[in-house]
């Protein structure tokens, strides 16, 4: 099943590298990634294909630890209505 990240960042030149690294450590190439800058918020998805709900935990997780990260969820997107939908939220202080 595909999952998507929505993650909301600080606009900084070092936060998509950073986010991407998660990913990358996990050698995890997205189906789909974007980024548009909102004026003082960086918006970015990302899609995976085949990602059990314990690894997007997992991963959402380390993306919540992540410098310049305020927000993460992580939905199915086939059926976000799905009652295995993730969502992890952590919101900036």
């Amino acid at each position: 099943m595909r999952r998507r990240f929505r993650i909301i960042a600080t606009p900084d030149p070092q936060a998509l590298p950073r986010i991407i690294g998660v990913f990358a450590q996990r050698s995890l190439i997205p189906a789909m990634l974007s980024a548009r800058r909102q004026g003082d918020v960086l918006h970015i998805a990302a899609d995976f294909d085949d990602l059990d709900p314990t690894m997007a935990s997992i991963i959402a997780g380390k993306l919540c630890e992540t410098v310049l990260v305020a927000e993460v969820s992580c939905d199915p997107v086939d059926d976000p209505a799905s009652a295995g939908a993730l969502r992890t939220v952590r919101l900036a202080s």
